[in-house]
């Protein structure tokens, strides 16, 4: 007897909230986003956002996030470390 495997993954009920100081248990609203970073294509650092989906929330290095404000918070965490680290390399760079 041949198992049929879905290449869909189970949801998962506990997602919780990455937003910083949140922590927030996801119930069954649909307000969530999902956030992930990579250098990409384009050899910079990319953020991208969009609404919950079942199947990239269960990616490696997917980011639950409740709502608005805890994006934005880590959209200003990923901006300001972009920033600082292109700092770090301009300085680096200077010294040679």
């Amino acid at each position: 007897m041949e198992i049929l495997q879905s290449r869909r993954p189970s949801p998962n009920p506990f997602y919780r909230c990455a937003g910083p100081n949140c922590g927030l248990l996801k119930g069954a609203s649909d307000r969530w986003w999902l956030i992930w970073t990579s250098f990409g294509d384009f050899n910079r650092p990319v953020m991208y956002l969009c609404p919950w989906d079942e199947e990239i929330a269960a990616r490696e290095g997917t980011l639950h996030v409740c709502g608005e404000q805890c994006a934005q918070k880590l959209q200003s965490q990923f901006m300001g470390n972009v920033i600082e680290n292109e700092l770090k390399r301009s300085a680096l760079g200077s010294r040679r």
